[in-house]
C-alpha cells in the first residue's frame, strides 16, 4: 500500500495527516510504552474545568473542586468500612495486573465518585438543594441529580475523544495487515466517539437552559425509596436500548437524531436510600417504557434488577465493602463481567441491554415505596 501513496498525500488511514507523517514506516516504529499511554489516560480524565454554563461562569472560583457524583458524607459515608469503599479503577495497570478484566479495589471516599468538572463556587451553589438538605424527591432535585450525572458523562465522552491520538498510535510497530485491521477498528471507535461528544454537548445545552431558568416542567423522575442506604451507589446516564424484558426501545447506532437519554443515581439521604431515574420530556418515547418495565418488576426481584442495571450501564459505582465480600463468587463475577460492558478504556460504547432477569441474586434491599414525577 505504500507504493501506491505519495508521501504527501492523506494517510490510507483516516487520519487527516500527511502519509509521510503518519504510517509511513509505521513497521518499524517502535510500539508505544505502556506508561505513555497510562499517562494520556490520566491527562484525559483528570482535567480541570467547570462544567456551570456560561451564563453563572462570570462568578467562576479560579479553584476546581474534586467534584463528588455520589455525596460522600450522607452517602459514601453510610457504606464505608474505614472510609473506603470497592469500585473500579479503569487504567492500564489495573487491566494488566488482572488479565485484562476490571475487578473492585478499595477507594478512599475522598477519592471515590469524583471529577475535577466545576468549581468550588458552582459545586457547591448548584447542587446546595441535594447536599445540604434531605431528598424529598421534588423536581427540582431530581433535576439536579441528572445534571450532575450529565456533566459528568460530557465531561467523560470528550476524556474518551481526546483519546483519538492515542487509540490511533497502538499498531506501531506492527506488520501490515495488522495496521490495517486495527485502523479499520479506531475508524469505527472515532465515529461513536464523536457522536458521543455531539450527543452530550446537545443535552448539556438543555440541561443548562433547565437549570438558568429554573423551570423543571419538562423533568421526569421514577423514585424507587428504600429503608436504608442502597449496598451500590452510583451515578451516570445511558441511552436505553431494551427494557427490563429484552423489548427494543431504540438503535442508537442507527438513531437519526439525538438518542433518548436517562440518568440513574443511586445514593442516601435523611437514613434511607433511594434509586433515582431522571428523564426530560423530549425522552419519554423510549425512557418511559423502560422506567415503567422496571416499576413492574416486584419488590423481591428489584434488588437484582436494579444491580444489572448499574453494572451494565455505569462504570461510576461503589459498593459497600462488607456486601461485596459476602457474596457467592458467582455473582461477584457476573457483575465484573457486566461492568466490562460498560468500562472500554477506548470507547464510549455500552452495547447490549442483557437487563433481563437472569440468575443474579442477592438480598432484597428493603423497599419502602416508588412513585413518579412529573408523569
Amino acid at each position: 500500500m505504500s507504493n501506491k501513496i505519495g508521501r504527501n498525500d492523506p494517510c490510507w488511514c483516516g487520519s487527516g495527516i500527511k502519509y509521510k507523517k503518519c504510517h509511513l514506516g509505521r513497521h518499524e516504529q517502535e510500539p508505544i510504552k505502556r506508561y505513555e499511554a497510562a499517562k494520556e489516560l490520566r491527562q484525559a480524565f483528570s482535567r480541570e474545568t467547570c462544567s456551570a454554563p456560561s451564563a453563572k461562569t462570570h462568578v467562576c472560583s479560579k479553584k476546581i473542586a474534586r467534584a463528588h457524583t455520589v455525596p460522600r458524607s450522607s452517602s459514601l459515608q453510610t457504606i464505608a468500612r474505614d472510609g473506603h469503599v470497592y469500585g473500579f479503577i479503569p487504567s492500564f495497570e489495573n487491566l494488566d495486573r488482572n488479565q485484562g478484566r476490571l475487578v473492585p479495589e478499595l477507594i478512599g471516599i475522598n477519592r471515590a465518585s469524583t471529577f475535577t468538572g466545576f468549581c468550588t463556587v458552582h459545586d457547591d451553589a448548584i447542587f446546595a438543594p441535594i447536599e445540604k438538605t434531605d431528598f424529598v424527591g421534588t423536581a427540582e432535585q431530581c433535576f439536579l441529580l441528572a445534571y450532575r450525572a450529565q456533566a459528568r458523562e460530557y465531561y467523560t465522552k470528550h476524556g474518551m475523544a481526546s483519546l483519538s491520538g492515542l487509540r490511533r498510535q497502538i499498531d506501531k510497530g506492527r506488520p501490515l495487515n495488522q495496521q490495517l485491521e486495527i485502523q479499520s477498528f479506531v475508524n469505527a471507535l472515532e465515529i461513536g466517539a464523536n457522536a458521543g461528544v455531539r450527543d452530550s454537548k446537545i443535552y448539556k445545552m438543555k440541561f443548562d437552559e433547565i437549570l438558568c431558568s429554573s423551570d423543571f416542567r419538562d423533568v421526569r423522575a421514577y423514585i424507587i425509596a428504600l429503608q436504608g442506604p442502597p449496598p451500590v451507589m452510583g451515578s451516570g446516564g445511558f441511552f436505553p436500548e431494551e427494557d427490563f424484558q429484552g423489548v427494543k426501545l431504540q438503535d442508537v447506532a442507527m438513531h437519526k437524531g439525538t438518542p433518548d437519554v436517562v440518568t440513574v443515581s443511586s445514593f442516601a439521604s435523611g437514613g434511607h436510600g433511594y434509586v433515582v431515574l431522571s428523564w426530560l420530556q423530549q425522552c419519554d418515547g423510549s425512557c418511559l417504557p423502560f422506567v415503567r418495565s422496571l416499576h413492574n418488576i416486584p419488590d423481591e426481584d428489584l434488588a437484582p434488577a436494579i444491580l444489572r442495571l448499574l453494572f451494565q450501564h455505569i462504570e461510576n459505582v461503589f459498593m459497600m465493602p462488607d456486601w461485596w465480600e459476602e457474596l457467592p463468587d458467582a455473582t461477584r463475577r457476573s457483575l465484573i463481567d457486566r461492568m466490562a460492558c460498560a468500562v472500554d478504556l477506548f470507547t464510549d460504547r455500552r452495547d447490549g441491554a442483557m437487563l433481563t432477569k437472569d440468575g443474579l441474586q442477592c438480598e432484597p434491599w428493603g423497599v419502602m415505596g416508588r412513585r413518579f414525577v412529573g408523569c
